[in-house]
């Protein structure tokens, strides 16, 4: 017996202890800490910038081309691209969970690559960028002053200079930008009434600066073995630096040496590259500066370097200056270990004290004890070994495992004493007659467990990742805690009991109490022994519980988290400037700053998570106060959400949405159910726009959403330029000279570049801001014919009134609308898809379809899955059961009892209003293995009574008489240990719940009810076994007899 060398060695077993702890103990500090494992699918992003374009002009040359080419990549699973009206494109590329960032990466770089020749000359020119990084944002950081002379084109400049660049080196950082950047640039104002007067054409101008402004490689004297003594470089004045040295450049020379500077025809000064505005923090004007990450880093250890980063860097600020982080999403990971480690702590105290309870004597609590710090921190180890992470799954793993991982050892030291005190063996003998006895069921119900969790390894993508790394937690603690229970359990079985003292007090009680209970399960055992039809028809019942109530429980992906942070967006009318955007984000932020819960407000003008940039668009970042300032009603963020929508209802102009940040991150910029809205007819913008806004109509109708809205908007002003090109013609005008004099006077045209601070600026031309207030600009551009006459624009076309849209949307080439809506608290992300599904297939025409995007396509692709999953696990432990007993009819009754926990598990949700999520469904497996386990003590023990004569239902009954209190102990402390989660709160509550609520009433019901069939339910399949086998053995003997007498 492998017991046996432990039992006489106890120094070896406890040896073994000790190195798995010291093993654990230093790998915990290696270990990454992250709030999930690397699930969320890698994305790559494509940027582009055509500087005047309109939104259907970059959609039409620009994304058509690209995205024609980046079709098809390989792994890729779909991708999305925004065109907007101030001249940005931005692609995104999502891939499958698990594919090759980096060869993703490549693959992209090179489609792009492909289509260079078919884009405009001047987004080639302006460069396009490809990134690998996260779709959401890991943190922003608020630098302001309090310095007045620092102007907002210092401060943004500064952050550009000697902040941004250094953070996006750390480590796993994918990008770091600043919002409302005001980089430096050379801006030349054309004044077109001095033009005129020297009959100086935009052309002309950009031909003398780019010309002029241009750096050279000069050479050198004496190189090249032409000089024996020395060699000079030869250097010269090419680039230039300053406005005024912009201003010298000569445009025009006359007849009699008359020139013509550019300071005399524009004003040339060092402005911005763009004129955005910055945001605010608390009210206060500041740069945000959003930090994105790779999707492979650990969020936790970029945002410790990037602190360290800034620390560093602050000593060298100017006076005044200040930062402060505005947005942090790795303080929720920080707070929600810091909940789940006092609930493992606590669970573990629970569990302890249900043992003591139990065992009622000191040194039979010591054993059990003990092997719950072993087998746990000895799991770190092989989590080390298996390059594995510090999460929310493993350490819920953890903390649910405890319950588990003292069962083996309490079924050890439970039956060494019972052993001591009835048959009056010694210590020594009772641990070795105990693991004769135990190790068999001990072996078997670790396979058990290990074989339902088996099916998980080869469920594929993100799903399955969260799968595996709960699974694996779980097996590697519950195998440590069978070699606990097979070594050391044992060995301090034979060191440290004593025989039982006759209880007193409140143990006296209890025992009487237990007794009882025993009796009553025994005699309602009884009763389904010899009343095999009643057995059958109340477990029908159960079984068909658990088909009905599972068909409509709700489903959904994952709980809504508070991660103490909510985003506001804040929309305008269609066309509303930059300065009316500002003015409304100070009214939301001046509505809502004194809600009890909000700690900051920070605004960022002309920017969206969810609609890219605009004019009309803003964006609020409000960061929560701790979670343990916020336990009462009013300030929870559900309540805070819904004050923020009521309050800003006032407003009448701006429309405000507030939603919380994505449960998982790297699954899209906001959480709630979003999907892209596609057309795959002929439709124009306006059909979407109005389609769109019809649906999001019916949504609301519903009752069943918070908000629902897009960012597609089809309806902002636009002008529009007829140009008679027969006239054009007639003129001898190039129909490219009036784009060219409409992109160098209104589109703030590039021209080329100059250097400062070691950088590299633009050098752009347009129009003085004070001539492009009103519509008579157009009127008044001259455009050159071929033969150098300045004609009137207004002579070649004429202006009219137009609706378009601010934003074109395309998905998978084809033109889209994003929506996004969240659902009320009492109706699951999944209802909500399937009624988006119905609303899409009952008003909208065959050429509108619905396309899943960020959570909402993950939840997709996991949706119904669950019930295969936990069918092949019923089925792995079934064949295990039967290759461990060599039967066929013994596992079912151990496989059927599972049926009770399911149901618990599945009406406590029901009647808790919650939904099926992956937690959830971790937890429905978890109950497999946990009740598969309780049967399997006591059939196991009624199939050695059966062997050894007694009658089936003697055989059931006894299985439950001799293990019941093994069974109530280890089962009562699984639902003790796990209780905390049931009532947890604070941040990552919404996971802790939906695990707890499962685990929690799934095994207190199977305790209560499923432990009453296991006698009933072995006695029905024994009997069908014995009775199956008899007539084949009968049959055969009558066969032989007949052989016999022929």
């Amino acid at each position: 017996m492998f017991s046996a060398i432990f039992i006489r060695r106890p120094r070896f077993a406890l040896v073994i202890s000790l190195f798995l702890m010291l093993a654990g103990i230093l790998c915990v500090n290696k270990l990454p800490i992250a709030e999930y494992p690397q699930v969320s699918p890698p994305t790559v992003m494509v940027m582009a910038t055509y500087p005047g374009a309109s939104a259907q002009v970059i959609a039409d040359t620009v994304a058509s081309p690209l995205e024609s080419e980046v079709n098809g990549i390989e792994d890729m699973v779909y991708y999305s691209s925004q065109s907007d009206n101030l001249g940005n494109y931005t692609l995104t590329l999502t891939f499958k969970s698990g594919a090759d960032e980096d060869m993703a990466l490549v693959n992209v770089n090179n489609a792009v690559k492909r289509a260079e020749h078919a884009l405009p000359t001047d987004v080639v020119n302006n460069g396009l960028t490809v990134v690998k990084r996260s779709s959401d944002m890991l943190a922003t950081i608020a630098v302001y002053s309090e310095n007045p002379e620092h102007t907002p084109l210092f401060l943004s400049n500064y952050v550009s200079i000697h902040l941004k660049d250094a953070i996006a080196r750390i480590d796993g950082v994918g990008q770091a930008i600043i919002f409302g950047e005001q980089d430096y640039s050379i801006r030349i104002w054309l004044d077109p009434y001095k033009m005129k007067a020297y009959s100086i054409s935009d052309t002309d101008i950009r031909n003398a600066v780019a010309s002029q402004n241009v750096q050279a490689a000069t050479g050198s004297v004496g190189t090249e073995s032409s000089s024996q003594w020395m060699q000079f470089k030869v250097d010269a004045k090419g680039r230039l630096a300053t406005p005024e040295e912009f201003g010298e450049i000569i445009i025009k020379s006359g007849e009699n040496g008359r020139q013509v500077r550019l300071s005399d025809i524009a004003k040339i000064e060092l402005g911005a590259e763009t004129y955005n505005s910055i945001g605010t923090f608390n009210g206060r004007p500041s740069v945000p500066l959003a930090i994105f990450k790779l999707n492979d880093a650990n969020a936790l250890e970029i945002m410790k370097d990037v602190k360290a980063e800034l620390n560093k860097l602050e000593a060298n600020f100017p006076d005044g200056m200040k930062w402060s982080i505005a947005y942090d999403s790795t303080k929720f990971v920080i707070v929600s270990m810091q909940e789940i480690i006092q609930t493992l702590i606590l669970t573990f105290l629970l569990v302890v004290i249900i043992t003591y309870l139990f065992l009622q004597d000191w040194r039979a609590t010591i054993i059990p004890s003990v092997t719950i710090p072993v087998s746990l921190i000895g799991t770190f180890l092989f989590l080390y070994l298996l390059d594995m992470s510090i999460n929310t799954l493993t350490m819920f793993a953890l903390i649910l495992v405890i319950g588990s991982v003292v069962d083996d050892a309490i079924c050890v030291t439970e039956n060494c004493t019972r052993l001591i005190d009835e048959e009056h063996l010694s210590p020594f003998d009772a641990a070795m007659k105990s693991m004769q006895q135990l190790t068999g069921a001990l072996i078997a119900t670790t396979l058990v467990v290990v074989a339902i969790y088996m099916p998980i390894m080869f469920y594929g993508g993100m799903v399955g990742t969260i799968y595996k790394q709960f699974a694996v937690t779980m097996c590697i603690a519950l195998c440590l805690s069978t070699v606990n229970a097979m070594t050391l359990s044992p060995a301090l079985c034979a060191l440290v009991l004593r025989p039982s003292k006759t209880p007193r007090g409140f143990f006296r009680l209890f025992n009487i109490g237990l007794h009882w209970t025993r009796s009553t399960y025994l005699a309602v055992g009884g009763l389904l022994v010899r009343r095999g039809l009643l057995t059958i028809v109340l477990f029908a019942l159960i079984l068909f519980g658990n088909y009905y109530f599972f068909n409509r429980l709700p489903s959904a992906f994952l709980p809504t988290e508070d991660k103490g942070t909510l985003f506001c967006e804040v929309t305008l009318p269609s066309g509303a400037t930059l300065p009316r955007t500002e003015a409304a984000l100070k009214d939301v932020s001046d509505l809502i700053q004194n809600h009890p819960g909000i700690e900051s407000i920070m605004t960022i003008p002309g920017r969206s998570l969810t609609a890219g940039e605009g004019e009309n668009l803003g964006l609020l970042i409000v960061n929560l106060k701790d979670w343990a300032q916020r336990s009462t009603p009013e300030t929870k963020i559900t309540a805070i959400q819904s004050d923020i929508l009521q309050r800003c209802a006032v407003l009448p102009d701006a429309s405000v949405n507030a939603f919380v940040p994505p449960a998982i991150m790297g699954l899209g910029a906001t959480g709630g159910v979003t999907f892209s809205l596609q057309a795959t007819g002929d439709q124009t913008s306006q059909d979407i726009a109005q389609t769109t806004n019809n649906l999001l109509s019916r949504i609301m109708e519903t009752g069943k959403a918070i908000y629902a809205f897009t960012s597609f908007d089809a309806n902002t002003p636009m002008l529009y330029l007829d140009i008679n090109r027969a006239k054009a013609e007639a003129m001898n005008v190039p129909i490219n000279s009036i784009f060219n004099a409409l992109q160098s006077q209104l589109g703030s045209y590039y021209i080329n570049d100059f250097n400062k601070y070691g950088k590299t600026y633009k050098v752009k031309i347009q129009l003085s801001k004070e001539l492009r207030e009103n519509l008579n600009v157009i009127d008044q551009l001259h455009v050159s014919s071929n033969d150098g006459t300045e004609i009137p624009l207004s002579a070649l076309a004429s202006l009219k009134w137009t609706l378009g849209p601010r934003q074109v949307e395309r998905f998978n080439m084809f033109p889209s609308a994003s929506i996004n809506t969240q659902s009320v608290p009492s109706f699951s992300s999944g209802e909500m898809m399937a009624l988006l599904e119905q609303l899409v297939q009952k008003n909208l025409s065959k050429d509108y379809q619905i396309s899943w995007t960020d959570m909402s396509y993950q939840e997709s692709q996991n949706e119904g899955k669950i019930v295969s999953l936990l069918m092949v696990s019923l089925l792995v432990a079934y064949l295990f059961l039967v290759a461990q007993y060599e039967s066929w009819t013994m596992p079912i009754s151990v496989m059927l009892s599972v049926a009770t926990a399911t149901l618990g598990a599945i009406l406590a949700l029901k009647l808790a209003g919650m939904s099926l999520d992956i937690y959830c469904q971790l937890g429905l497996l978890m109950l497999i293995g946990l009740t598969a386990k309780t049967a399997i003590l006591m059939v196991e023990f009624s199939k050695l009574e059966r062997d050894n004569g007694a009658s089936i239902a003697d055989a059931a009954l006894n299985g439950m008489r001799v293990r019941f209190r093994s069974v109530m102990m280890t089962a009562l402390s699984f639902v003790i240990g796990v209780f905390p989660m049931v009532v947890a709160s604070g941040a990552g509550a919404g996971s802790r719940q939906s695990i707890g609520v499962t685990t929690f009433w799934g095994m207190l019901v199977a305790t209560i009810l499923g432990m009453m069939f296991i006698p009933g339910l072995y006695t029905i399949f024994q009997r069908a076994a014995e009775s199956v086998s008899g007539f084949f053995h009968r049959k055969s003997s009558a066969e032989v007899g007949k052989t016999v007498s022929e």
